[in-house]
């Protein structure tokens, strides 16, 4: 019986991370629609998209997971931490990866978003938190290997990609990796919704400063309201919950192996309602990508279970 209750938890798990890895990949293929058949501005698209989702998940915080949002504010260390984290980590990384979208189309962004644990790692070395082990260093190759097949095309003399568009691509994996290091004491004490929700309403508002919601540069029609729509409350704030929601019934581990399928469905999806076809060539540089960030992010997650089971006995 209580296995039978252990199997329906992880198949609920692992179907809540599924869906909110399918919805950040078709997040990032209506964001790419956005900018090409709509050429709405990058900053605008931003700001609209982290204020709208940060009112929704603290309302989601508020509501159904009964937190005090405002708690975070009752110290001054802990209020600068998440400005930090609005301004740096949240707009930044978001301002970068939406940037990515509109130089280089989504499927390429989202792969070089997903190279972001990577970034971490070595981050964490330099800092000397972590061994550089010889397996790890050989996925992190492997890696950019195959980013290397899909800016190339397998023409290795010239990239076939916007160069600006690569640079701030792989900013973007870096901010991941800031975003992901910077608030680690806040998220354990106030928990992720509470501080993702701030960091985009925060991050949201001061993009009002650039380009205000009121004055967005183009025309709103029906077709602009409905992606806008889909791109804040499903494809970041349902997504968020359902990832969020999956880490109470899965390990981690799980959850960064169905991660691997927001690259995937914006790279399949994004070439079909643009009209676009991808070369065998990027297709196997996908794969090669996705392959060795999985197998790179579950080979750490073995070693530091390892470590705690050693430290145990």
């Amino acid at each position: 019986m209580f296995s039978k209750i252990g199997e329906n938890k992880r198949t609920k798990g692992i179907l809540l991370a599924v869906i909110g890895a399918i919805l950040w990949g078709i997040n990032g293929t209506f964001v790419d629609l956005v900018f090409s058949t709509l050429k709405a501005p990058v900053e605008w698209v931003v700001g609209t998209r982290l204020l709208g989702a940060g009112i929704i998940i603290l309302l989601y915080s508020t509501f159904i997971k009964k937190e005090k949002i405002f708690s975070i504010f009752k110290s001054k260390k802990d209020t600068g931490m998440l400005l930090l984290f609005a301004l740096f980590g949240m707009s930044g990384c978001q301002y970068l990866f939406f940037l990515s979208i509109e130089k280089n189309g989504a499927g390429l962004a989202t792969i070089l978003q997903f190279t972001s644990p990577i970034f971490i790692y070595l981050y964490l070395v330099l800092r000397k938190e972590k061994k550089m082990l010889l397996q790890e260093l050989f996925y992190i190759v492997l890696a950019f290997v195959g980013v290397f097949l899909i800016v190339t095309r397998g023409n290795f003399t010239k990239l076939d990609v916007n160069i600006s568009g690569l640079i701030i691509g792989i900013g973007s994996a870096i901010g991941v990796a800031f975003y992901t290091l910077q608030p680690r004491r806040i998220l354990l004490n106030y928990g992720s919704p509470v501080v993702v929700g701030w960091g985009m309403l925060i991050g949201g508002s001061l993009f009002q400063l650039i380009h205000p919601i009121w004055q967005p540069g183009f025309a709103i029609d029906k077709k602009v309201i409905l992606y806008m729509g889909f791109i804040i409350v499903i494809g970041t704030a349902v997504s968020f919950c359902c990832f969020l929601g999956s880490l109470n019934y899965i390990e981690a581990s799980l959850s960064n192996i169905t991660a691997a399928l927001e690259p995937l469905v914006a790279n399949i999806l994004t070439p079909l309602l643009l009209s676009q076809v991808l070369p065998p060539i990027q297709i196997i540089g996908i794969g090669i990508v996705l392959l060795s960030v999985l197998l790179f992010a579950n080979y750490g997650e073995k070693i530091s279970k390892n470590k705690k089971l050693e430290l145990t006995e």
